[in-house]
């Protein structure tokens, strides 16, 4: 698969490994901008997506789905975070694609996710975005045990944000994410610096 991570301005980055072609953006809100929504159907087109993982979606269930202006030959599963408009994830996903949305309910509180299966490669894509301020690192790896041992012997790819500096590998962060994707022999595909962070 290929796998693009933008962030605003568009900043792609691609990576290779299956006949699949996967995107990462954080939008940042904006969904019901226009020219935002324009860009992400020309980060579509460019790159021949079958699926873009969207973070920071600020959207509320006031917002309905029909009134984001997205390409028609795509579907789009949303996470909004609870009673706030801010944070959440989305997916976009080719209709092209035969697949099933799955229910992983870990009772982990400030997980926003969105997990589907592809029905003929039979891989399972989680969508997801960690929050700095509302979900710790613990409580994410925890919810990455609970979904990895109910996929256990299955394929499985996540793309989202996890807000950990890859670049830090001695902060205790990085360790711990390090053991998990080790554990799993889960594989980051986005090596390089997607933000600098403003201090």
């Amino acid at each position: 698969s290929s796998g693009i991570n933008a962030e605003w301005p568009l900043r792609p980055g691609t990576s290779t490994t299956h006949n699949l072609s996967i995107g990462h953006c954080n939008i940042q809100g904006g969904l019901l901008n226009l020219s935002k929504s324009n860009e992400l159907t020309q980060l579509i087109r460019t790159y021949k997506l079958d699926l873009l993982s969207l973070n920071e979606t600020n959207l509320t269930d006031s917002i309905h789905t029909s009134t984001i202006n997205f390409p028609t030959s795509f579907d789009f599963i949303r996470c909004d975070r609870p009673n706030s408009t801010r944070g959440g994830c989305g997916l976009m996903v080719s209709r092209k694609l035969d697949y099933t949305e799955i229910k992983m309910d870990s009772k982990l509180d400030n997980i926003e996710a969105i997990w589907i299966k592809l029905n003929n490669s039979k891989i399972n894509i989680c969508s997801f975005y960690r929050s700095e301020k509302l979900c710790s690192v613990d409580n994410f790896i925890d919810y990455m045990n609970f979904c990895m041992k109910k996929l256990s012997g299955k394929k499985v790819v996540w793309i989202g944000d996890i807000n950990i500096d890859q670049n830090n590998i001695s902060s205790s962060q990085y360790k711990k994410l390090d053991k998990a994707l080790k554990c799993y022999n889960l594989v980051q595909t986005i090596q390089g610096i997607t933000r600098v962070a403003k201090k």
